[in-house]
């Protein structure tokens, strides 16, 4: 049983939505105003396998355009996405304010994606 409501010291940014069939860079999450980041990617239909995926790596910038972005150093897990209709997250510690996720395609790999970043440790809660 939950004894805290998580929605007062949390935020959710979307980042990217729709079908993906190539390299892709999200739109930039704003990280101002928490202290951590996850970045959750959902997969929903889809050409996915272990040798036909999709893999999240990630990139910051002090601006909202990724061609000055570089690329984070401190992520907490390989996240891949392999399985259609799945979830998979994973930490960064971003030392600038914007982030970005990058989809890197395996193969002929496609599917319908969702990439969110879950904001935590705001700086000033409740955030509602």
């Amino acid at each position: 049983m939950a004894s805290f409501d998580f929605g007062n010291i949390s935020a959710y940014k979307f980042a990217l939505s729709g079908l993906v069939e190539a390299n892709t860079d999200s739109a930039a999450i704003d990280t101002q105003g928490y202290e951590g980041v996850a970045v959750v990617a959902l997969a929903g239909t889809g050409t996915l396998s272990a040798s036909n995926k999709f893999t999240l790596s990630f990139l910051e910038s002090d601006d909202t355009n990724v061609a000055n972005a570089t690329a984070v150093a401190r992520v907490g897990s390989v996240a891949e996405i392999v399985e259609a209709n799945s979830v998979v997250w994973t930490s960064v510690t971003p030392a600038k304010r914007y982030l970005f996720a990058k989809l890197t395609r395996g193969a002929s790999a496609s599917a319908n994606i969702a990439v969110i970043g879950a904001l935590g440790y705001a700086h000033n809660a409740p955030t509602q």
